[in-house]
């Protein structure tokens, strides 16, 4: 018997390429440094009470719909991911560095690399691994037609930036042997964005030097489908409406309170913003660029001590994302 130790688990991304929840070879891509991955499964029992049995006791369990999602953390290192939840990556630039335009794509569009009736949305297959001591003994899940239904932004003073991706899944697929094992294709090495590497700019072009707390958030809302179709599993995955949400915490003064609170959130002025991080400039670098966006909510205490801080909710109206890293590719191919 093995017992399973964290410090040798494994959560990496497999990417699918032409049909939808088939993942395109066996080789695994870096997620970012993955501190947890919690993955959720439902077999949807229904009780079932039916005349006849002269019991109080249920008469049946049944399996209902199977449900699979998970959350990913991870200490981000690159912006790839941002891609898989927003739709669209446009590769570009050799030799290194590379640079990605990651931008929305809507129900209209589509995704090049899968193919399959109602699959219009980047997928991939998650990866996990509890390794044993010999052949035989590993625990070996694969979640295959995952997409994104959320993807996080943290950045927080102190400390490394946090990404954390919620996906919904099709199918799983489990495994045990060595030749289930998948090598690592693209170990990242680089250390993740630090919250020094952070920078909000409202409206673009100005920076805000006070905030010591950055959380942005993409929605996709995903409806799952289970057809009349002899499969327990979800038949299709729909993105919904999409939605953005950007809250940030920052130190009052007297620059932006007025700013802030008269001219965007009484004032009600729409405008434009920009979170930037900057690993090495030129190299390793992401710009989350958001427009229309509109403060929803604007907190301005007044505490007996320390230093007043402002907590603002934004609501962006649509969003894209400008990267450059040491990655040939964000697509498949």
């Amino acid at each position: 018997m093995s017992l399973y130790i964290g410090d040798i688990n494994k959560v990496l991304m497999i990417t699918e390429s032409g049909t939808y929840a088939n993942p395109s070879g066996e080789s695994g891509t870096w997620l970012g440094l993955v501190g947890d991955h919690t993955p959720t499964e439902e077999e949807n029992v229904t009780t079932i009470r039916y005349t006849g049995t002269s019991s109080r006791n249920p008469g049946m369990f049944v399996r209902g719909a199977q449900d699979f999602e998970g959350t990913i953390s991870t200490n981000l290192q690159n912006f790839r991911m941002f891609g898989y939840a927003m739709g669209s990556i446009v590769d570009s630039g050799s030799p290194t560095p590379y640079a990605h335009a990651i931008t929305e794509i809507n129900s209209n569009d589509s995704w090049a690399f899968t193919s399959g009736a109602n699959h219009n949305f980047p997928s991939f297959t998650v990866y996990d691994e509890h390794k044993g001591q010999s052949d035989g003994e590993h625990e070996i899940r694969k979640y295959r037609g995952a997409i994104i239904n959320s993807i996080t932004f943290n950045a927080s003073q102190g400390e490394p930036v946090k990404s954390e991706i919620n996906y919904i899944a099709q199918n799983k697929w489990t495994g045990s042997k060595t030749t289930d094992i998948v090598p690592i294709a693209d170990e990242d090495t680089t250390r993740p964005y630090l919250w020094a590497d952070v920078q909000l700019h409202l409206p673009s072009g100005t920076n805000i030097t006070e905030v010591t707390e950055i959380n942005w958030t993409l929605n996709n809302n995903i409806e799952r489908r289970h057809y009349d179709n002899g499969s327990r599993v979800a038949e299709n995955l729909t993105p919904i409406n999409r939605d953005y949400e950007l809250s940030i915490t920052m130190d009052g003064n007297s620059t932006w309170g007025k700013t802030l609170q008269e001219q965007y959130w009484n004032g009600g002025s729409s405008f434009n913003c920009m979170i930037e991080s900057v690993l090495s400039t030129g190299s390793e670098q992401g710009f989350i660029i958001m427009s229309g966006c509109r403060i929803t909510s604007f907190e301005n205490p007044s505490p007996a001590e320390g230093i007043n801080e402002y907590s603002i909710t934004i609501m962006p109206q649509s969003c894209n994302i400008n990267t450059d890293d040491l990655i040939e590719l964000h697509n498949p191919w």
